[in-house]
């Protein structure tokens, strides 16, 4: 039989995710007794609760309603988590809302939520559907002024299709669930630059951590960002002098637990408003490195941005460079905030934060 998360009951409108486990057994208990009927017509509502653990009122059997979902246990599962958990934290939250573009075009989220003055939408795609559809579908959200995230139906063998098109303007993550332990598992982020693999979290608490912005993505729009800078003490070849090189730049998402990492870059291939940043007179005083800027190589028959002497200035090539890397005796600059210009040649990657 049909059914939903909204139920009339003594003529107000009743979310199922509205009611904590022991409200819900005392309507199952006493239901009989009360004014209880579907919106969607005048049948009997009947409060349950299905074996994934969904809140829900089901048509009674007599039913001839011709209203159906046609969505699968799993998919109203992950609404109805989403559903209490932004109820809980005070969001105003409605299933299957109903909207506009300001063109006119209309879109059906599976859940809208407000709060002050912040509009999301969350769409739960079990269902197979297309790259193309997708973006067709987020462009009348993005013309609505409405920030919204998708979940789409996977395996843990194809977890990383998501990263082939997801971005900024268009967070998707995947999600399917594994039967084994009744649980719905959620990826598409990294722990880490590092890291070599994706996440894979309980599907609730990766909404938790997106929600309260512990998943983040690398280019976000005007963010800042941190910058740090591993050096190597080498002798220069020129002066037989100590200075130390720039052997590599990292960059981090900085959040309350410390440091995410979402990129690293050699010396070549910075912008030139960070090299202007690592420039700073004191920078290089306090870490005694040459400046950084194009010097001619007779080696590579060009000029190429480069570490240099501090004493004499000579280019410390990048070749020589490799050959003294040494990640034992690596030193690191402090943390340096910086926004991520569109010259930075880093990736747009999601990054979940623990």
């Amino acid at each position: 039989m049909p059914m939903g998360f909204l139920s009339i009951i003594e003529s107000k409108e009743i979310y199922s995710f509205m009611l904590n486990d022991e409200q819900w057994n005392r309507l199952k208990d006493k239901y009989k007794n009360l004014s209880i009927h579907m919106p969607c017509c005048e049948t009997r509502a009947i409060p349950k609760k299905s074996k994934l653990g969904t809140q829900y009122f089901a048509h009674h059997p007599s039913s001839t309603c011709s209203v159906h979902t046609g969505e699968s246990r799993e998919h109203q599962f992950c609404k109805y988590l989403i559903l209490k958990y932004l109820h809980e934290n005070g969001w105003t939250v409605t299933p299957e809302y109903r909207g506009q573009t300001p063109s006119g075009e209309t879109w059906i989220a599976d859940i809208y939520a407000e709060k002050d003055k912040a509009k999301i939408a969350i769409e739960i795609q079990w269902s197979p559907q297309s790259i193309e559809e997708t973006k067709r579908r987020q462009e009348k959200y993005i013309a609505s002024g409405i920030r919204t995230v998708w979940f789409m139906r996977t395996t843990p063998k194809n977890k990383w299709d998501v990263l082939d098109y997801q971005s900024y303007e268009l967070p998707v993550f995947s999600i399917w669930l594994n039967r084994e332990h009744h649980q719905l598992i959620t990826s598409g982020a990294f722990y880490n630059w590092d890291e070599s693999d994706l996440v894979e979290i309980e599907f609730i608490n990766f909404v938790k951590a997106l929600m309260s912005g512990n998943v983040q993505y690398s280019l976000k729009p005007n963010a800042a960002r941190s910058l740090q800078f591993a050096m190597n003490t080498i002798q220069c070849w020129k002066c037989k002098k100590p200075t130390n090189t720039i052997m590599e730049v990292n960059y981090f998402i900085p959040h309350a637990n410390g440091f995410t990492k979402i990129y690293r870059l050699d010396i070549e291939d910075l912008s030139h408003e960070h090299i202007d940043i690592l420039n700073h007179p004191k920078l290089i005083t306090s870490y005694q490195y040459g400046p950084i800027k194009k010097r001619f190589s007779k080696t590579r028959g060009e000029a190429y941005l480069s570490n240099g002497c501090i004493h004499c200035d000579a280019l410390q090539g990048a070749f020589f460079a490799r050959h003294e890397y040494d990640p034992q005796n690596m030193k690191y600059s402090h943390f340096i905030e910086v926004k991520i210009d569109p010259d930075s040649k880093i990736d747009g990657l999601w990054f979940y934060q623990e």
